[in-house]
C-alpha cells in the first residue's frame, strides 16, 4: 500500500507541476502585455495643463511650452482628442507640436510672442473648458 500511495502522490505533483507550467505559459504567451481601451469621457476636473517655464523673453524666439493632460474618471490618460488653446492675440503657437492627445493622453504647444505682458492660457475640448488657467509672463 506504501507503494501504491507513493504512486499516487507522485502522479498527483507531476500533474500539479505540469498544470501550474500549462498556467504560467498560457498566461505570458497570450497574455503577456496588458492592454486597455479608453472609451470612458473626458473628466475635466482630473485634467490639467501646464507651462514650462512660466516666463520668457519677448522676442518669438523664447519659447513656452504648455502640456495638456486629458484623463478620464479613473485617471487614465485619453487619446486621440483635439485640444485647443485659448490664447490672445499676442500669443503665437510656434508650431503646433501635437494638438491631438497622444496615446497618454498628452498634447503640446510651444508659445512665443513678441509683445512683453502677463497672458493667461487655458485649454478647450468639445468646446468645454478645462477648470485650470495658467498665466505667462513674456519680458
Amino acid at each position: 500500500m506504501s507503494k501504491t500511495f507513493s504512486t499516487i502522490i507522485t502522479l498527483f505533483l507531476v500533474l500539479a507541476l505540469i498544470s501550474a507550467l500549462f498556467l504560467i505559459y498560457r498566461t505570458t504567451v497570450f497574455f503577456g502585455k496588458a492592454t486597455t481601451v479608453n472609451t470612458t469621457p473626458i473628466a475635466l476636473e482630473n485634467s490639467y495643463l501646464f507651462a514650462s517655464p512660466l516666463q520668457a523673453k519677448a522676442d518669438t524666439q523664447e519659447m513656452i511650452r504648455i502640456t495638456v493632460f486629458l484623463l478620464d474618471g479613473r485617471g487614465l490618460g485619453v487619446p486621440n482628442i483635439p485640444v485647443t488653446l485659448q490664447l490672445s492675440p499676442s500669443v503665437k503657437i510656434n508650431n503646433n507640436n501635437n494638438s491631438v492627445t497622444d496615446d497618454s493622453g498628452k498634447a503640446v504647444f510651444d508659445l512665443s510672442s513678441s509683445t512683453p505682458g502677463q497672458y493667461p492660457v487655458s485649454a478647450k475640448v468639445d468646446n468645454k473648458e478645462l477648470p485650470q488657467k495658467v498665466k505667462l509672463m513674456f519680458y
